[in-house]
């Protein structure tokens, strides 16, 4: 089963890859070799981590979740912001977003142990970066647990509530000036339109003005004339759909549904194990990556930062991912 999933995986990426270098090269041609070295280093940790014994290394959870935390803790010690948060760790001319590598981490933990708990110092350290963006997508593990596990559901419903109840406190003590600016300017983006609603304005029109075949490859104005900002990486998708159209957002959603069917086939592959729930707990993570990303684009959610899987440029995202696939299918 594991290999008969493995090659609609593997023709899965090989759609999404041929869509991102033909953006890649179009936005930010300087980037086209970064982006498949990114690509061939995440392959060999596919490999690798198809030799890991999950049964095995889980026994060092304490170990890894120590690493994890000391991570997490070293973009806050350096002090280097970017747009306000110190997410990245900064090596030379490499940058690192230790959030995206220690994910699969936490994942395998969580879903070998059962036991939630072992979230709460990384996404505390997180939180405290600032990076909202990715305490979401970090929380986005637990997903599958709150639909199977009734206590966690009853937990995640009481938390919902009190976030709902303590609202006005969340938002003059809990979130930062720029996080605010982030949910005003979506539900009133025309109130700064060529500021801090400049973004979502610029994606929906680069969106809307592809129709279906597009404007035509490196034709997009929006992308080309620097209109739409952050072009190659949060708005990829924006910038895809004004260049190639609906076609390729077709072709894009049609990989992405192979790669998840596939995580989702994974889980309820013979018996039920802690591997498979790893699986599952994947593949809600990309949903949710995606949901977010196309929604942020769309001018339907905040721009929170989160990257489109496979497609926006980083290496953190792509390397951890792969990874993360190999688990997936390792012995």
């Amino acid at each position: 089963m594991n290999k008969q999933l493995i090659y609609p995986v593997f023709f899965s990426l090989s759609l999404i890859l041929a869509l991102h270098l033909l953006m890649v090269n179009s936005l930010a041609p300087h980037l086209v070799g970064k982006q498949i070295f990114s690509w061939l280093i995440g392959l060999g940790l596919f490999f690798v981590a198809q030799q890991i014994n999950l049964k095995q290394l889980v026994k060092y959870k304490l170990h890894i979740l120590i690493i994890i935390s000391i991570l997490l803790l070293i973009p806050i010690l350096q002090k280097s912001e970017t747009r306000g948060s110190r997410r990245w760790i900064h090596m030379a001319h490499v940058q690192i977003q230790p959030s995206e590598i220690v994910r699969p981490w936490l994942t395998l933990i969580v879903s070998q142990t059962q036991q939630y708990t072992y979230l709460i110092l990384p996404l505390l350290i997180i939180f405290i970066q600032p990076d909202l963006g990715g305490v979401i997508s970090t929380l986005s593990i637990l997903i599958p647990f709150v639909l199977y596990d009734s206590k966690l559901k009853k937990i995640a419903i009481i938390g919902t509530v009190l976030l709902l109840i303590f609202s006005p406190l969340v938002w003059h003590f809990g979130l930062h000036s720029y996080q605010k600016d982030r949910i005003t300017f979506f539900l009133h983006p025309q109130k700064d339109p060529q500021g801090k609603g400049y973004n979502l304005i610029q994606s929906k029109i680069a969106i809307g003005s592809g129709g279906f075949f597009g404007k035509g490859y490196k034709k997009g104005s929006q992308g080309q004339l620097l209109f739409l900002p952050e072009k190659h990486t949060d708005f990829i998708f924006a910038a895809m759909s004004e260049e190639l159209g609906l076609i390729a957002v077709l072709i894009l959603f049609f990989a992405y549904y192979i790669l998840l069917s596939s995580l989702i086939k994974k889980y309820y592959s013979k018996s039920i194990s802690n591997q498979n729930v790893f699986s599952l707990s994947l593949a809600f993570q990309i949903w949710f990556q995606i949901f977010v990303n196309i929604g942020m684009n769309l001018g339907l959610l905040p721009v929170t930062g989160t990257p489109l899987p496979f497609m926006s440029v980083g290496g953190s995202s792509v390397m951890s991912l792969f990874f993360a696939l190999g688990l997936v299918f390792s012995t």
